[in-house]
This record gives structure tokens, C-alpha cells and sequence, in this order.
């Protein structure tokens, strides 16, 4: 089958992606950083089921899980074995935080990437049949040679396989080993996802994004999730740093040189928490169809938060990850 593009809308989401011919409904959805629900994606467990509303599929890979004649008859199909034949609607659940399983992974160093003397981007991959599921804003935790730590995720969900992670030269032992002896293809065993300081899919108003330090890991995962969903209005992103720096701002710098809806401002951490909060949102006086994700110390966040409702944020619109 020649490889050509069709366009799949998931129902009641609303979400819409494009498919090749080659790819199975339920990669074409991955890679576009849609996590819709499933499980083994190998056609044994069942989980990615969703029902064909409307259009024309075409079975891809065979599959074990047996799904019923009175289920087939009413458009059930597995998303993982089945591709589209031209455009089509389906009816599918959107995994949540709550969602997805805990998972052991081993994967390999791609490359550690030292950044300057207090941070490195910590590059792994895993194996070709075992991908991690997870939310962008979500941590996890790796060992490798006794040693361990729990990081945010800095990588999309879409970048299917690679995983990046920003490991500060702290008191955790997996940093000290991250530092002085990790080496391309070592091995370090992950485990996760934890959290639920997760994009919220639904919404399509105006974000700003808060980082305090490394704080910007799970916000740049953020970030990089909303531009794939395309969920967001415009998007503002304020990182306070002082002596960690604002060590990936040429990858900033590159996001606001491509993108018209996004605008940036480095900050430094020279006042108290309450002033601080004043200089992030002295640009947005009326926040009443925005959201905020913010990571950072609790105290920053709770100045931030307050000011935020002062300005007419809804308190559904507000996210915070103490750090």
C-alpha cells in the first residue's frame, strides 16, 4: 500500500492528527502527541479499543486480542493493528495522569550533555519495543550502579522513544554519578511516570508558563506538548534563575524566532517572593481566560497564585508544581 496522508478526529475530544498508511492509528496519535489510551500497542491486551464512527479503515498488523462479532458490527476496532483508508472519525478515550501504569524500563545513555557546572541534559532511549507512556509535566526516577534520583521529564510525549532529563549536580546520588561516569550507551533503569502537573487538553485560551531554575524541565515538556496539540491561544514564558542561569535559552530564543503566538522573558531571582510575582504578571493585568503552569519553591508559587485570582484567573486555570 502506497504511503499517503489521511486526517483522523478523535471524538468527544475533539483532537485531530495526521496518519500515513504505514502507520497504525494508534502511532500516528503518539507521534503527534496525543496520548490516547492503551496498553501493550502489540494487539494483545485490548485497552487502545475505540469505535470507528465514520470513514474507512484498513487492518495494518494482525492482533490476538479477539474482539467481539457484536462489537465489530458497531465499529469497534484495536488502534494499535488498524490504519485509515482516507479520513475518518473515531471514538476514543484520552488517557489522563490517573491513566497510565507505572512502568520499569531499561534504557541507554544517548548522550550526556554537559551544559555548565551545575546542570547537564541527560539524553536516553529507550528500546525499540518498550516506549515510555507519560504526560508532559510528569517526573520519573532512574538508577544506574546503585545510584539514584527522581527528574522531570524535559522531552514532548511525541519524541516517541528519546527522553531528556535536566540532572542538577545536587546531593541526589544519581547526580554525582550523572557527572562523573555516565558514558554513552550505559544503562540506567527508569521507573515511572509520577505526578499530575499535566497540559490540560481541553482548554484553548492563553497560557503563561512559570520556571524557577530547573523548574523549566517540566515546562519546557509543557511547552513542547501544547505546540504539538496546538492547544493553546498564545503562549508567555517567564524563567527566574540566578546562579543556575538559564542554561537552554538559545532553545527559548529559537521557539520565539519560529513562532508568532510566543513570547519569553528571562528573569533573575533579586527580590522577595511576593515582588517577583508582581514582575511576572504586571504584563497581564486581566488573566480571566488564561491558564498558569508554574514550577517552582512553594513560597514563589503562593505570591504567584495570589496575584494571579487578584487578576481574575479562574482557579481551574491555575497549575503549580512545588519543587
Amino acid at each position: 500500500m502506497d504511503a499517503m496522508s489521511a486526517q483522523v478526529t478523535v471524538m468527544p475530544s475533539g483532537h485531530r492528527f495526521s496518519i500515513e498508511s504505514t502507520d497504525t492509528i494508534l502511532q500516528a496519535a503518539l507521534r503527534a502527541g496525543i496520548p490516547l489510551n492503551y496498553g501493550c500497542s502489540s494487539g494483545n491486551c485490548g485497552d487502545c479499543l475505540a469505535r470507528l464512527v465514520s470513514g474507512e479503515v484498513s487492518k495494518l498488523c494482525p492482533h490476538d486480542f479477539r474482539v467481539k462479532e457484536a462489537d465489530k458490527a458497531k465499529g469497534a476496532l484495536l488502534m494499535c493493528a488498524y490504519t485509515a483508508v482516507g479520513d475518518i472519525v473515531i471514538e476514543a478515550r484520552v488517557a489522563g495522569a490517573d491513566d497510565i501504569p507505572q512502568q520499569t524500563i531499561s534504557t541507554r545513555v544517548k548522550a550526556v550533555e554537559p551544559i555548565n557546572a551545575q546542570i547537564l541534559a541527560l539524553h536516553l532511549m529507550t528500546p525499540r519495543s518498550q516506549r515510555l507512556r507519560f504526560l508532559a509535566g510528569q517526573s520519573v526516577r532512574l538508577a544506574s550502579g546503585g545510584a539514584e534520583g527522581e527528574y522531570y521529564i524535559a522531552s514532548c510525549p511525541c519524541e516517541d522513544r528519546h527522553i531528556e532529563l535536566h540532572v542538577r549536580h545536587d546531593q541526589q546520588a544519581f547526580a554525582e554519578r550523572a557527572f562523573t561516569a555516565l558514558a554513552k550507551e550505559d544503562v540506567v533503569t527508569l521507573t515511572g511516570p509520577q505526578g499530575d502537573f499535566v497540559i490540560k487538553l481541553d482548554s484553548r485560551r492563553p497560557i503563561i508558563f512559570v520556571a524557577w531554575d530547573d523548574g523549566f524541565a517540566p515546562i519546557k515538556s509543557l511547552i513542547q506538548h501544547a505546540m504539538s496539540l496546538d492547544v493553546a491561544e498564545s503562549m508567555h514564558l517567564y524563567w527566574l534563575s540566578d546562579a543556575l542561569g538559564h542554561y537552554q535559552e538559545n532553545y527559548v530564543r529559537s521557539l520565539s524566532d519560529a513562532l508568532d503566538d510566543f513570547e519569553y522573558k528571562m528573569m533573575a531571582t533579586d527580590a522577595d517572593p511576593a515582588e517577583l510575582a508582581g514582575r511576572v504578571l504586571a504584563a497581564h493585568p486581566d488573566l480571566t481566560r488564561c491558564d498558569i503552569y508554574a514550577a517552582g519553591p512553594a513560597a514563589f508559587l503562593d505570591s504567584l497564585r495570589a496575584g494571579a485570582l487578584a487578576r481574575n484567573l479562574s482557579i481551574l486555570g491555575w497549575h503549580q508544581e512545588v519543587m
